[in-house]
């Protein structure tokens, strides 16, 4: 199966998606749409769903790829094509490497939980796809950056029975694209949130502050661990509010800790790092396209 058609991501958030994506962002879709129609389409699901049913959304890109279907060589970028060559055997060597497997985000697991930890990823992200929504970095851009997994993506997902159609796959961006554009305040402002995520006193009162200053009635926290978020186990006896969002960001891991946020019976929404945007507001993302709605 593939996909038939390409959505400009141009105006998804702040400036041009296409020009910090090296002249073009599009995004694969199954629907001849807009946009602007597929997003509004997205942000009324959710606003729906916001205090009422458990919504889960997960984010997949370059980390979750990888630590699922391997490294792949991008064959576009053929001034990387030696370094990725390099990058995909020093992977394949890992099999025989007692070294720790580690992502961007900081989670470590020992070769002997890999294995493991993969089945289990893929049982989460079924149960997403079934419960809530795929936000899959699938598509085409300027840059080439991580299109490699492209053709390989819906095979997998089909190979381990992993439900993906129009009614529960959005676009990588869209997820935080919801919480900068115009009418971020649906979802912040006299809201009651719970943020999820590996987190320091410190890091939680910047975050509290930017909530806060957006206008949420309320910020609770739940911190978990920041190197093994695939092994979390959350206990939630404590968590009696009824909560209008959950933000999360937890790397890979996140498919694990919305799966488990289902009794809160919200939306569960990994965010990713923009979480480092409500840390601290002079951060960007995403090539500076994602930033706070208001400073």
């Amino acid at each position: 199966m593939k996909l038939p058609f390409l959505v400009n991501m141009d105006n998804i958030a702040y400036g041009s998606a296409d020009e910090a994506y090296g002249g073009y962002l599009n995004a694969y879709s199954f629907q001849d749409i807009t946009l602007e129609e597929w997003i509004e389409q997205f942000r009324t699901r959710v606003l729906n769903a916001m205090g009422k049913e458990y919504l889960p959304i997960y984010r997949m890109a370059d980390g979750e790829y990888r630590f699922l279907l391997g490294r792949k060589y991008n064959l576009k970028k053929k001034n990387r094509l030696v370094r990725d060559i390099l990058a995909v055997t020093a992977e394949k060597l890992r099999l025989t490497n007692p070294n720790k497997w580690k992502t961007s985000w900081g989670e470590q697991y020992s070769k002997e939980e890999v294995k493991l930890l993969r089945i289990e990823l893929v049982e989460h992200i079924k149960y997403i796809s079934h419960k809530g929504m795929l936000a899959c970095y699938l598509n085409e851009n300027g840059l080439n950056a991580f299109t490699e997994h492209n053709s390989s993506l819906i095979e997998f997902f089909e190979k381990n029975q992993i439900e993906f159609h129009c009614e529960n796959y959005i676009p990588f961006h869209f997820v935080v694209g919801i919480l900068v554009r115009n009418g971020w305040q649906d979802f912040i402002v006299g809201r009651k949130i719970l943020v999820v995520t590996g987190t320091d006193a410190k890091k939680e009162l910047n975050i509290s502050k930017t909530l806060e200053k957006l206008g949420a009635l309320k910020v609770d926290f739940y911190n978990i661990s920041k190197t093994s978020s695939l092994t979390e186990k959350l206990n939630l006896k404590n968590y009696n509010t009824k909560y209008d969002i959950c933000l999360v960001a937890a790397g890979i891991g996140s498919a694990n800790i919305l799966r488990q946020l289902r009794p809160l019976e919200t939306v569960a929404l990994d965010i990713g790092g923009y979480m480092n945007c409500l840390e601290d507001p002079r951060q960007r993302q995403h090539g500076g396209i994602f930033k706070l709605p208001i400073l």
